[in-house]
């Protein structure tokens, strides 16, 4: 009988609480960039950036900063991400393709104009905590059958 606790302390809760989380965070990552399809688009431009540090900070240094400025109702903000869930290696090349003087396109939350984007909408690896919790509910609802049935 101990050995029965074992299996489901050790291997089906851990699954059943990672599930859920990633469940749970899949699907606001989701929800999030499928708002983001609604989100206004204004014309930003390139600007050099600064890196400004506070004390405690800990900084990973970006060899090619992404910041576009960008005007909404007469308020200035700056927009640093590519996408919602960026990956460093696409800042890198989209930087290579712009210029400073070319106009780009910024995607900005009409709710939180300081929440922009370059690239809007849902990526391919946005379903991956998605699936990786949906995987790990399903381990856990086979471990659970498999203890039930051979105990």
């Amino acid at each position: 009988m101990n050995e029965y606790l074992i299996i489901f302390l050790v291997g089906i809760v851990p699954c059943l609480i990672v599930g859920i989380w990633q469940t749970c965070v899949g699907c606001m990552v989701i929800s999030r960039a499928r708002k983001s399809l609604d989100w206004q688009m204004v014309r930003g431009k390139l600007t050099p950036t600064e890196s400004i540090l506070s004390g405690d900070e800990v900084a990973f240094h970006l060899p090619d900063a992404l910041q576009i400025s960008y005007r909404v109702e007469g308020h200035h903000y700056h927009c640093q991400k590519l996408h919602l869930y960026e990956n460093w290696k696409q800042r890198g090349a989209l930087l290579q393709q712009l210029s400073t003087a070319q106009a780009v396109p910024v995607y900005y939350n009409p709710a939180k104009p300081q929440e922009a984007v370059v690239e809007r909408g849902i990526k391919p690896h946005y379903w991956l905590p998605l699936i990786l919790g949906i995987s790990s509910l399903t381990m856990a609802l086979l471990g659970s059958f498999f203890l039930a049935v051979g105990s």
